[in-house]
C-alpha cells in the first residue's frame, strides 16, 4: 500500500501475476545516438575517453571540454570484466557520465545489470518511468552492503526514512529486521518499494511539510501499537544541514536530515543509521558530520561513523559511502569484510587489494555476464534468462538458486 496524505493508492496488484520465478525483469539499456555508438565502440575493456580519436572528439563539445581541461578517468568509461565496477551513479544511461559501457557489447549496461552490480537480486523489479529506474538503482543502498550493516544490530521493528526503491530495507529484511514504515517523497520510488515490501506501510511524504511529518508520525505510532521500535534508518540529503545549533526546517538547500533527526528524537528507538555519500566527511571540513554525532550524543546515544566499502561485503561494486550508527546500549560492532576491497590507486590500469587473505571481490563477469545479450534501446522490459548458462555463484544467489549463506560459503571455501 502506498499512502499520500492519508489516502491508500493501489498499485502492487497491476503487476504481481507477472512476477514469475523465470522471468528477467527491466533487462533494458538506454537509447545511443549514432555519435555516442561511435565514442564507445573506441574504447576498451577499461579504457575511458582518452581511448577515443581525435576526429570522434572533435565531433562532440563536451569531449573537446574533457580532453582541454583533464576530466576524470572515468568518463566514458567501459567496465572491465574481472574487476568491480564503479560506483553507479543515477546517470548510468549516458556514456559521458561515468564507466557504464558494457565489457563486450557496444552498449550502455542495463537497469537489471546495474542492479546486479548494486546487489538487488533478480527478482526485485522497477517500476514507473525508465528515467526514474536509472535513479532508484543508482541512488540505492546495495542490499549486501546494508545486509551486513544491519546483522551487527539485534532484530526488531524499523522505520526506513527517504526509502528510495528499498535497497536498505531489502538488507533490513535479510538479516532478519522487520520495515513496518517506509517513506519516500517520490512517487514511483514509492510503487517500487511497495511493490517489492508489500507487508510494509509506505508513506508517500514529504518531510519538510508540516502535514506530511505528523501524518508520517502517527502512521509510525499506530503501526506500532505500543512495541517498541528497535531502528529508525534512512539516507537523508545533508547539504543544508546547520552546523550554528539549531535545527532550520527552512533551510533552501534541503537539509532533509532535521525531520529525520526528529523522528529519532520523538521515537527513541534503540538503534539509529544514517547513510551517506562519501563527501559528508568534507562538506563544511566535517563540522555537518560532527554536528549531526553531537545530536544524536544529546539523545544519549553512543555514535560511531564509519566508512564502508561496498566490494568488501559481496557487492560487485567500488562504492563508498559513510554510515552513522547510534546506539542506546553502546553496543555496535561493524561488520567484519568478508572479500578484499580496491585500494585506490593513482593508475587506472594498477588494480591493488586489501588484503591477500581475502577473497578477491566479485567482478563484473561474475555479476552479469549471465544475462541474454540485448542491442542498445531495446524495450522490452519483462524477458527470460533463454537457457543462458550461469556461470558464478554471484549469478546462482542473483536467480534465486542458492542462499546467501551458499553463496558466502562457495567463496570462502
Amino acid at each position: 500500500m502506498c499512502f499520500l496524505n492519508g489516502m491508500v493508492l493501489v498499485q502492487a496488484e497491476m503487476v504481481s501475476s507477472q512476477k514469475e520465478k523465470n522471468s528477467l525483469f527491466n533487462h533494458v539499456s538506454a537509447t545511443l545516438s549514432q555519435l555516442d555508438m561511435e565514442m564507445i565502440q573506441s574504447v576498451p575493456q577499461g579504457g575511458n575517453w582518452q581511448d577515443i580519436p581525435s576526429h570522434i572528439v572533435e565531433k562532440s563539445a563536451r569531449l573537446m571540454q574533457i580532453r582541454e581541461s583533464g576530466g576524470r578517468t572515468t568518463y566514458y568509461g567501459r567496465l572491465h570484466p574481472d574487476y568491480p565496477s564503479y560506483t553507479i551513479s543515477t546517470y548510468f544511461n549516458r556514456p559521458g557520465n561515468g564507466t557504464f559501457i558494457h565489457p563486450d557489447q557496444d552498449r550502455l549496461i542495463s537497469l537489471r545489470e546495474g542492479a546486479r552490480l548494486q546487489s538487488f537480486p533478480d527478482d526485485y523489479r522497477f517500476l514507473g518511468s525508465q528515467t526514474s529506474m536509472y535513479k532508484q538503482i543508482g541512488n540505492a543502498v546495495p542490499p549486501l552492503l546494508a545486509r551486513s550493516i544491519a546483522e551487527s544490530i539485534p532484530v526488531g521493528l524499523a522505520v526506513d526514512l527517504f526509502a528510495g526503491a528499498g535497497g536498505l530495507s531489502l538488507g533490513l529484511v535479510q538479516s532478519g529486521h522487520r520495515p513496518i514504515v517506509a517513506a519516500d517523497n517520490n512517487r514511483n520510488m514509492c510503487l517500487t518499494y511497495s511493490y517489492n515490501h508489500p507487508d510494509t506501510m509506505t508513506s508517500l511524504s514529504n518531510l519538510q511539510n508540516t502535514e506530511d511529518f505528523e501524518n508520517l508520525c502517527n502512521l509510525i505510532d499506530n503501526t506500532l501499537h505500543g512495541r517498541t521500535l528497535q531502528l529508525v534508518a534512512g539516507g537523508p540529503p545533508c547539504q543544508g544541514f546547520s552546523t550554528a545549533g539549531k535545527w532550520d526546517s527552512r533551510d533552501s538547500r534541503n537539509s532533509l536530515v532535521v525531520p529525520m533527526l526528529k523522528v529519532i528524537q520523538r521515537f527513541q528507538p534503540e538503534f539509529v543509521l544514517i547513510e551517506n555519500v562519501l563527501g559528508l566527511k568534507w562538506m563544511e571540513k566535517g563540522a555537518i558530520l560532527q554536528r549531526i554525532i553531537s545530536i544524536l550524543d544529546s539523545m544519549e546515544y553512543s555514535t560511531q561513523w564509519y566508512t564502508f566499502k561496498a566490494e568488501a561485503y559481496g557487492v560487485p561494486q567500488r562504492r563508498r559511502r559513510i554510515f552513522i550508527i547510534g546506539s542506546r546500549s553502546g553496543d555496535y560492532d561493524a561488520p567484519t569484510p568478508f572479500f578484499a576491497s580496491v585500494k585506490r590507486t593513482r593508475n587506472r590500469d594498477i588494480i591493488q587489494y586489501s588484503s591477500n587473505q581475502l577473497p578477491l571481490p566479485i567482478s563484473v563477469r561474475e555479476a552479469i555476464f549471465d544475462l541474454p545479450e540485448i542491442e542498445s534501446g531495446n524495450i522490452s522490459h519483462i524477458q527470460s534468462y533463454n537457457g543462458e548458462s550461469v556461470l558464478s555463484n554471484y549469478q546462482k544467489y542473483m536467480r534465486d538458486e542458492i542462499s546467501y549463506e551458499e553463496f558466502l560459503k562457495s567463496v570462502q571455501s
